[in-house]
């Protein structure tokens, strides 16, 4: 009989990409297994999801943080109506198992998940775990955590390290003799303000230094920023989003970016030397402590938001005149890459099947 497998979780190109990276290899390991979605209907990812040929079910989500007592009660009575939502989905479906993929809209899918009897798997991918998954992780019949740091925040013996699942990145494109080094700039799927104005204020600097930059702005300043460069008589490959991620990270030397798990996870699994610029409004903080843990491994640098502004002109141009230091986290970032983790992940799914 056909294992009938849920995935849910929010709805940001941070918990999409490697929900489907999951999903994929789900599919070619086995390939009678039908793969459903439950999440919100909000963000960038549910359209990718439909594109690759999955159904989604949109259900009721909400932190249940709030500033107030009244948003906390909104924040409850949402949860408690999508799970209400999840559960009949679930049995609509007959799912065998639910695999949480982070963020608050795994909740409502996981709890009904529970409320049912079904197994029930959550992924980590953060160093300093987020509110959801520290409450769902005290349910959930295993965890499965990009870094050991987030470990002793589940019960003992019920989280393992498997690393991140990503999508499939191609092998690196070498550069062409005499190009300059490729400089690629990001800021997760709806963009970094902070990062775009830092890159913008240091054209001049860039210019000299030969770099072929490609900047994913996000939408809400990509016209400026576009307008930026063409003041500087700059020509880079600017927009607000790239479909091709996986090609353009393969056909780059150096990245700037966001510390989010599946950037730093793509980063590594694409043998990328990184500087790191860590959301820093970020609940409890774990990109800062994501971007340590690559720190410590030696495939980054970081450049505190704050301080992208002065600094991270001076931090690229040490990186590019420095081929040995770029060698050497490239190194760093393969040795710190999962390449394995979603097949390792379905593997130990496959035990809280019966199998």
């Amino acid at each position: 009989m056909a294992h009938i497998i849920v995935l849910s979780g929010g709805g940001t190109g941070g918990h999409i990409f490697p929900a489907l990276a999951l999903a994929g290899v789900i599919r070619k390991f086995e390939p009678t297994a039908v793969l459903h979605f439950i999440g919100t209907e909000r963000g960038v990812g549910t359209r990718y999801i439909r594109d690759a040929g999955y159904d989604i079910d949109a259900v009721a989500s909400a932190p249940l943080v709030g500033r107030g007592l009244a948003q906390k009660l909104r924040g409850a009575s949402t949860l408690l109506r999508g799970t209400l939502e999840a559960r009949r989905v679930l049995r609509r479906i007959g799912a065998n198992l639910v695999i949480g993929v982070g963020g608050y809209a795994s909740v409502p899918a996981v709890l009904a998940a529970k409320s049912l009897g079904l197994p029930t798997a959550l992924i980590e991918p953060d160093a300093e775990p987020g509110r959801a998954n520290r409450l769902l992780g005290k349910l959930a019949d295993a965890v499965f955590v990009q870094f050991e740091d987030a470990l002793r925040h589940f019960p003992a013996g019920r989280a393992s390290v498997t690393g991140f699942p990503v999508r499939e990145i191609p092998d690196r494109v070498a550069p062409e003799p005499g190009a300059g080094v490729r400089l690629l700039v990001l800021g997760g799927s709806q963009g970094a303000r902070s990062i775009n104005d830092a890159i913008v204020g240091c054209l001049d600097s860039l210019g000299e230094m030969g770099l072929q930059v490609t900047h994913q702005t996000g939408p809400r300043n990509f016209e400026e920023t576009r307008a930026a460069y063409a003041a500087a008589g700059f020509v880079a490959d600017v927009a607000p989003f790239f479909d091709d991620m996986p090609q353009r990270l393969a056909r780059a030397d150096l990245v700037v970016g966001r510390a989010g798990a599946s950037s730093v996870a793509e980063f590594c699994r694409a043998r990328l030397p990184q500087i790191l610029v860590p959301y820093p409004y970020a609940a409890g903080g774990h990109q800062a402590e994501n971007a340590f843990e690559i720190e410590r491994a030696g495939a980054c640098v970081i450049v505190l938001d704050a301080d992208a502004g002065a600094q991270l002109g001076a931090v690229i141009r040490s990186l590019v005149f420095d081929r040995e230091k770029r060698e050497r986290m490239s190194l760093a970032a393969h040795r710190r890459a999962a390449p394995e983790a979603a097949q390792l992940i379905w593997e130990r799914c496959l035990g809280l099947l019966g199998h």
